[in-house]
């Protein structure tokens, strides 16, 4: 019996002292999170680029090899936009992240200017605007204001999704070869740059009434002013070019701090910390003189370069909070 015994309890040894077919590594030597390196190579880094040659917007993530990540065009199903307006978005000439990242404010030569549901692609609201409609804005209580370099004016839009291209809008605000405004939120007042002179605007916010009223005018130490944006993280800075500088100009003190000395610069748009300040700069690349096919930094740094589109202006895809309140969701005072 005993005997007996004993060899079930060497049986039983043997057993458990077989190798186990599918061994698991101890936990504390499998990674539970990504290392540095995978998550910033999985994080994106976009850039919003108006690609004029190819008649459309995209965003290309410079971090994970320089993927077209999105594509919008006006004559594509998705716009919705009618046959007889596709053509007002040629040439076109921004593309503002707006509504905490939800939507573009794009604004074209042809003078077009739409709002566009970055998920859906759909252009929501549309209009023209017309004279080299330059760039957009949009306002607090949901209204657009455009800016128009060829006869020179800024004009606001009520905005209302309901009927598109039929929206009621302002006469011409004069303002001579004006090719940009800026929203100071934290202030409520409206920049707009032209020639060599900034006017800042307050703002009626009314729906139906909209008017904007010159507060004060700044001079530039040049001109033809050309791109006006905030400076990422700034309070107080907006980002200028000319002729042939870039400035941070203070909207407090009206203070023009120079940053670089450079030609044919059409936008500036700086980012958080591992953003490089990038520039688009005309290099006659791209089917026209005022393109380029290269999106470059503020030390000349190549960022991205594509040899088949015709690149006017580019932003990085980041929440402006200069310009717009944390969270802000789309609304318009028209419904």
């Amino acid at each position: 019996m005993k005997s007996l015994f004993l060899a079930a309890a060497l049986a039983l040894a043997a057993v458990s002292c077989k190798e186990d077919p599918n061994p698991v590594a101890p936990a504390v030597n499998r990674p539970e999170t990504l290392s540095v390196t995978e998550e910033a190579l999985a994080t994106p880094k976009e850039i919003i680029i108006c690609d004029q040659k190819n008649a459309r917007i995209i965003m290309v993530d410079v971090a994970n090899g320089n993927a077209i990540t999105w594509e919008w065009k006006a004559n594509a199903s998705y716009a919705m936009i009618h046959t007889t307006a596709q053509s007002w978005f040629s040439n076109l000439s921004e593309a503002k992240l707006v509504y905490n990242g939800n939507y573009i404010l794009a604004t074209a030569s042809g003078g077009g200017v739409a709002l566009i549901n970055v998920s859906s692609k759909k252009a929501i609201w549309f209009d023209y605007a017309g004279g080299n409609t330059h760039s957009a804005e949009l306002l607090p209580n949901g209204n657009i204001v455009t800016a128009s370099s060829t006869g020179g004016y800024l004009k606001i839009f009520v905005t209302d999704s309901y009927i598109n291209d039929a929206s009621d809008q302002t006469g011409p605000i004069a303002f001579p070869d004006v090719h940009n405004v800026v929203w100071d939120h934290a202030r409520q007042q409206l920049y707009a740059a032209g020639k060599n002179i900034i006017r800042v605007y307050s703002y009626n916010n009314s729906c139906r009434s909209p008017a904007l009223t010159l507060k004060k005018t700044w001079t530039m130490p040049q001109g033809n002013a050309h791109d006006l944006f905030p400076v990422h993280g700034s309070t107080t800075d907006l980002w200028l070019t000319n002729s042939g500088y870039i400035y941070k100009f203070n909207v407090v003190t009206g203070a023009f701090t120079l940053q670089k000395t450079l030609t044919a610069v059409k936008s500036v748009t700086s980012g958080p910390s591992g953003y490089a300040t990038i520039l688009a700069r005309a290099t006659g690349v791209g089917g026209e003189t005022w393109r380029t096919d290269q999106v470059i930094d503020i030390n000349n740094a190549l960022v991205y370069k594509n040899t088949s589109i015709g690149l006017y202006k580019a932003r990085w895809r980041l929440v402006n909070l200069f310009s717009y309140p944390a969270g802000d969701s789309f609304h318009e005072c028209t419904h």
